[in-house]
């Protein structure tokens, strides 16, 4: 098979007792195992680099050069670092996004668009960082008794702000998305949204297969950007019965308010996060003899600091959003009375996205925000046999 060729299960397959191709299977456990090899790696020697920065004094050597007022030699010296992670992280990068999504055909783009668009990754991200780290430093500056209850509440808006605008300015950067043609889909789609009550302002097709063979659907934006995005690797090869099921998924996390369930619970973490960082950040400041909690010296220790309380809370919320991922499978069940198109669309999209069907428990709590393969399927039977039990 040529390489980066999607090998799709036949239907042999999807009606074996657990639908699984083992071959993909093995493939998706190299896969993993090796992103996370190299994922521990790059943390650990950007750790490593980030506390000689720290305890060494080159970044107090740094920044004394910039003669800058605070607000923007921070903004400055977050550039600065910016391009010298960027330089360190682009080999990680390519090795682990280039050449093992070749090697292992989940990848289709060509190396120029790979690394255009790492390009304009790096540049939203750096125009932004600079904008908000320049936001941080003055409101440290103006307010170092309250800054941390100022930059949640303004991470907040900009959470807000990018949630409404991704579908319509960030993810075409990227991806192409073209409204989804008349036809027997759509048609189905737009009943679906009609009965079970939710409102879009259309369905559109993103092109994933530009970029490589996963499939995904989604309920995007808010308010008026609200929409539905299928990819057109999954409405070329999933039926239409499969394809409600996925929707019927997607758009319970909008009947049950899931967004704003996880925007509340990620606002209270942050406020969490942001209060002890804070305190820690004012007495390391103090303990290291920086200007004050406004000294740009102080970036990589503050982004250390918020780092390592964000990673350490963040298997509670992983558990919360396998929860509410539950509860939409459920929905979409409960809407489709069709478990065998549950179990078939949960299949494909773990073969086709070369996806771990039983992660290790560890790595399923530490990281994962969606229930096992296993676990899906699990569910869709205890749903047939409560139905069979009803009838009979």
């Amino acid at each position: 098979m040529p390489e980066g060729e999607l090998a799709l299960p036949s239907e042999d397959t999807l009606n074996s007792p657990l639908g699984l191709d083992t071959e993909r299977q093995q493939k998706a456990r190299d896969y993993s195992r090796l992103q996370r090899r190299f994922a521990y790696i790059q943390t650990g020697i950007i750790a490593i680099a980030a506390s000689f920065l720290i305890f060494s004094g080159l970044s107090s050597e740094l920044t004394s050069h910039l003669g800058l007022p605070p607000v923007w030699s921070a903004g400055i010296y977050f550039l600065l670092l910016a391009c010298v992670y960027e330089i360190f992280s682009l080999p990680f990068d390519y090795y682990t996004g280039y050449v093992l999504g070749k090697r292992y055909g989940v990848l289709s783009q060509t190396r120029q668009t790979f690394f255009a668009d790492a390009a304009k990754s790096f540049l939203i991200t750096l125009v932004m960082g600079v904008l908000l780290v320049a936001a941080v430093y003055a409101v440290m500056g103006a307010w170092p008794d309250i800054w941390w209850l100022l930059v949640w509440l303004g991470f907040l808006a900009v959470s807000m702000g990018l949630t409404f605008i991704a579908p319509i300015w960030l993810i075409p950067l990227f991806y192409p998305m073209k409204p989804l043609d008349d036809g027997e889909l759509k048609t189905s789609l737009t009943e679906l949204c009609r009965r079970i009550g939710v409102f879009v302002r259309g369905i559109y097709i993103i092109e994933l297969s530009a970029h490589g063979t996963a499939a995904n659907a989604a309920l995007m934006g808010l308010g008026r950007t609200r929409r539905i995005v299928l990819s057109d690797t999954m409405v070329d090869r999933y039926s239409i019965p499969e394809i409600e099921v996925i929707m019927s998924h997607e758009i319970a996390h909008q009947q049950h308010n899931d967004m704003l369930r996880l925007f509340s619970l990620q606002a209270a973490v942050l406020f969490g996060v942001l209060a002890v960082g804070g305190a820690i950040f004012s007495y390391l400041s103090n303990a290291m003899e920086y200007s004050g909690l406004s000294d740009p010296a102080g970036l990589p220790l503050l982004g250390g600091i918020l780092a390592v309380l964000l990673i350490g809370i963040s298997p509670v919320l992983s558990l919360f959003t396998r929860k509410l991922e539950k509860q939409a499978d459920e929905f979409a069940l409960n809407i489709s009375q069709n478990p065998s198109a549950f179990r078939t669309a949960m299949t494909r999209l773990v073969n086709q996205n070369l996806a771990e069907a039983e992660p290790s428990n560890w790595l399923e709590r530490l990281t994962q925000d969606h229930p096992s393969y296993t676990q899906r399927i699990h569910l869709a039977d205890e749903f047939e046999k409560r139905r069979s039990v009803d009838r009979g």
